[in-house]
């Protein structure tokens, strides 16, 4: 995944977070907060606060960092359809998408809501990027395995279309009716509070 000049700019900026250990310890010391990694629309900050109810002032993207899962592969249900992932027998098959930190048990409530149904939430062990603190002036990075829940499909696999990638591209999703009602859902809750659907 890599930003584009066309995504939504607080996309961008989840992508660009990388947390300090520091950082990541605060997070992951809060209570009932256990990270999810998230692959499909919930990657969008502005669709995973709509989701579960998040102010849509709060500035998600702190708490979220770009991940990887290896073990399984993307697939569609149909070629418009976001994605789900499956499990595979090959460690090297990886799914790339964001990991999450700081959702409280409502929050993670709503996103079993949303996913389940032919998925299952399962644990995961997701790999980040954690930038070194003690030297400010350099861009030095190491790997961390973050143990993680994620919602992945149970259901046939016959009929389900592979991803050609590791990453899920938004460019369509960005363009549909759907993510634009929810974009000015938002917006009208910033302003008037209510964020109902017009």
């Amino acid at each position: 995944m890599e930003c584009k000049p066309w995504y939504p700019a607080d996309f961008n900026q989840a992508l660009l977070n990388t947390f300090t250990e520091e950082a990541l310890t605060e997070l992951l010391k809060r209570p009932n907060c256990a990270p999810r990694f998230v692959y499909g629309v919930l990657m969008l900050p502005t669709v995973l606060k709509y989701f579960i109810g998040e102010n849509p002032t709060t500035d998600i993207t702190k708490r979220m960092t770009r991940a990887c899962v290896s073990g399984y592969m993307l697939h569609q249900i149909s070629p418009k359809s976001p994605p789900v992932v499956v499990q595979t027998s090959n460690p090297s098959d990886t799914v790339q998408g964001m990991l999450v930190l700081g959702l409280d048990v409502d929050q993670r409530n709503l996103i079993y809501d949303l996913e389940g149904g032919l998925m299952n939430l399962v644990d995961v062990r997701a790999q980040i990027r954690l930038k070194d603190s003690s030297l400010p002036c350099h861009d030095i990075c190491s790997n961390r395995i973050i143990d993680a829940g994620m919602f992945a499909w149970y259901g046939s696999k016959e009929g389900l279309i592979p991803v050609k990638s590791t990453a899920w591209p938004l460019d369509g999703f960005l363009k549909e009716k759907f993510y634009e009602n929810i974009v000015n859902s938002q917006h009208r809750n910033m302003l008037d509070g209510s964020g109902l659907f017009l």
